[in-house]
């Protein structure tokens, strides 16, 4: 296992554009990782670095995808060169070069190639600056995801689908190249390791191609399948692979600097963030077991007017992706020369960060995530956690929508749904799908006692038993008034549910009311907010927050249904062993 953990390290060539006599010809080569690390040397890798790529349309699809078993930090590099009649754009000055504080690039040596570094445009990223900056005039690029009409006429596509690698050998460094892809070495052992025009991948005939595909944009869709390309191991894994959907992004392509900017709750997510001192672009989020990145790169294009003579132009992608433990990661910032910022180490730190393990937190324990703060109720198993926002969220009548008797539908309910859709999305993932209609929520559950309030001592005290001190901490349903719909309405995942976010029913508050539990004292109970649950036809259940802190109440003389109150949304998370493992 310990393997599994080490630093894998990609060097991707992914295009070349060549210039010959007055014709010219799009090349696409990726690169096999290689270790660069001194003193690592038996390592594993579980990601694979995709490069579909058709040199007709330009198009250059570049991503990476894990398919371990545990979430892993992911960076990659893009680098240019480009020369004309042999003498490249960018010349650094020979003093500096000779001083050690210049690299002068050379076309053999892809370590020299200056690294992809864009300025802010908007919320995105616009043209290169510093040494790239030659380049804006020929290499046109476009980064990121941008929604767009599937190809096959299904409407709207969020996200690009992808056929998963058939090499999940851990030791064997191969990208996923497609099309007019190419996997290559700086060796030249492209033979070796690449498929033939008749699918074998031996022979002088090889074409460096790992991976079925034409490369063009949107070749794979929904239900597409696809057999290894290749005849021999380890690209040949059994059956028949079904394309996938890459995650969403959440962001378009950003700088470090932009990044910063953003809300604290939005800064972890599923989208690309370029730290422009060093040219890493950072996944602002763990990649997790089986899930594809968004793409980095999805268009590459070359302008050629003007030229006269000979050309070339290459793309070299850099990818590291590592485990998610101190050891591993501290890898990112240990490759001498390079200079990391201070923000890119604050990023990867709170991705790394960003969420709490909560199989580790007792009941009634407060933690923030992603900027607001939460209160740890229960465990509900099988890596199941209950978990509910600790402050007024929003304030919402119970009901207000005509027709409505219950919870299910009500004005409450689609407040609590709509607070959940506006989540962050690395929260969002690991919401845990339940019931979609509760029970005990409407006539079923009304206990038929014209009144009843325990908010001061003067009043009635009432026909339904409460047990033990203070009073109105908790309820006796052992009591006939309470009816079984009632006891029993308990949020429970439900695989053929729906996520979403909900308030918690009386039961619940009474069961997780207690010493040992979520809510240990009447006044870690104190709020103002109506459960889930409603007393009548126009009264819901209170929780109460003045007088006696954190009783329950029913208040006859404004506690109609319509009533703005104060939301505290509840969701039950996964988190299995500590890992955040999205693919639930």
């Amino acid at each position: 296992m310990e393997q599994k953990r080490k630093l894998g390290i990609l060097l991707v060539i992914l295009s070349v554009l060549l210039l010959i006599s007055g014709t010219f010809a799009w090349f696409s080569f990726t690169q096999r990782a290689i270790n660069d690390r001194s003193g690592n040397i038996n390592f594993e890798e579980v990601g694979r670095l995709h490069d579909y790529f058709d040199r007709a349309s330009g198009n250059k699809d570049v991503f990476a995808e894990n398919f371990g078993d545990a979430p892993i930090l992911v960076r990659v590099k893009l680098l240019e060169y480009m020369e004309i009649n042999g003498e490249s754009l960018v010349q650094a000055d020979p003093q500096e070069v000779e001083d050690g504080n210049a690299v002068q690039p050379i076309k053999e040596d892809t370590g020299t190639w200056t690294p992809w570094t864009p300025e802010a445009s908007g919320n995105t990223v616009g043209q290169r600056v510093g040494p790239g900056a030659v380049f804006n005039a020929r290499a046109r690029w476009t980064v990121g995801w941008t929604p767009r009409a599937a190809t096959d006429g299904s409407g709207q596509l969020d996200a690009p689908y992808f056929m998963p690698t058939f090499n999940r050998a851990r030791d064997d460094h191969k990208t996923a190249a497609a099309g007019d892809g190419r996997d290559w070495t700086q060796s030249g052992e492209e033979a070796d390791t690449s498929a033939s025009p008749n699918g074998t991948n031996a022979g002088a005939d090889a074409t460096g191609v790992t991976h079925p595909g034409n490369g063009t944009d949107g070749y794979w869709n929904n239900g597409s399948t696809a057999t290894s390309l290749l005849g021999t191991p380890p690209d040949t894994e059994n059956g028949t692979h079904t394309a996938r959907q890459t995650v969403i992004q959440d962001q378009p392509v950003m700088l470090l600097s932009q990044w910063n900017a953003l809300p604290v709750q939005d800064r972890v997510g599923n989208f690309w963030v370029v730290d422009p001192q060093t040219g890493w672009a950072y996944w602002a989020n763990l990649l997790f077991p089986e899930e594809a990145t968004s793409f980095l790169l999805d268009q590459a294009n070359f302008a050629t007017s003007g030229i006269r003579g000979d050309y070339y132009y290459g793309i070299k992608a850099v990818a590291n992706m590592v485990a998610n433990t101190d050891g591993d990661v501290s890898a990112f910032w240990d490759e001498a020369p390079e200079n990391h910022s201070d923000l890119a180490k604050q990023l990867v730190d709170e991705v790394r960060n960003g969420l709490p393990i909560l199989g580790e937190m007792a009941p009634g324990q407060t933690f923030s995530m992603r900027g607001t703060q939460y209160r740890y109720l229960e465990n509900k198993g099988e890596g199941n956690h209950l978990i509910m926002a600790t402050g007024n969220q929003f304030g919402s009548a119970w009901n207000t929508i005509a027709g409505v008797t219950s919870y299910n539908g009500s004005t409450l309910d689609n407040n609590m749904k709509n607070w959940h859709n506006n989540l962050p999305s690395v929260i969002r993932r690991q919401v845990q799908p339940v019931q979609k209609e509760f029970i005990g929520t409407g006539p079923e559950a009304h206990i038929g006692i014209a009144s009843w309030t325990t908010n001061f001592s003067g009043n009635l005290s009432s026909v339904i038993p409460i047990v033990g001190t203070p009073r109105a901490f908790i309820l006796d349903f052992e009591h006939p008034a309470f009816t079984e719909a009632l006891k029993n309405d308990f949020a429970e995942v439900d695989p053929n549910g729906e996520k979403k976010a909900f308030a918690l029913s009386l039961a619940e508050f009474n069961h997780l009311s207690g010493p040992g539990k979520a809510f240990p004292t009447m006044a870690s109970r104190s709020m103002w907010t109506t459960p889930r649950t409603l007393f009548d036809t126009n009264l819901p259940w209170f929780i109460q927050n003045v007088s006696i802190l954190g009783s329950f109440n029913i208040f006859n003389q404004n506690g109609t249904v319509a009533r703005i109150t104060d939301g505290f949304p509840a969701l039950i998370l996964r988190d299995e062993d500590g890992a955040w493992n999205s693919n639930i």
